[in-house]
């Protein structure tokens, strides 16, 4: 399981940083013009961005590798969730309602529960 983790949290943090710079190239940006486009595609930080989610499917992969997928899909989006949440709120700055505070914890205690759950079926 400990393998299986280490490569979701891998997953999610390359996923994340990915959308996180191509967040920031898009300021000011409409996309409504091929220009703006054309600009994104060929720029050095988009496709080091681009590299990395490419990335954080490889690690999607490895971890469907080590474990169950009905265990590595649920864990790898509610931490994919949770880092977009944290990343959201600090780098830009999203506000976050109630219900996001008790998704927040529900996904939280869903990923506990799985892990419990299928740790005597972990290969």
């Amino acid at each position: 399981m400990t393998k299986s983790i280490i490569y979701i949290i891998l997953y999610a943090a390359c996923n994340v940083s990915g959308a996180a710079i191509i967040k920031f190239q898009l300021r000011g940006s409409t996309l409504s013009i091929w220009k703006e486009w054309y600009r994104l595609l060929f720029n050095l930080n988009f496709i080091i961005a681009f590299s990395l989610i490419v990335i954080s499917a490889l690690f999607l992969f490895k971890a469907l590798s080590t474990n169950q997928f009905s265990l590595v899909i649920p864990i790898a989006t509610g931490i994919n969730f949770i880092l977009t949440t944290a990343v959201g709120y600090f780098l830009f700055q999203d506000r976050l309602s109630m219900l996001s505070y008790l998704g927040f914890i529900l996904i939280i205690s869903g990923v506990f529960i799985l892990s419990v759950n299928n740790h005597e079926y972990v290969k």
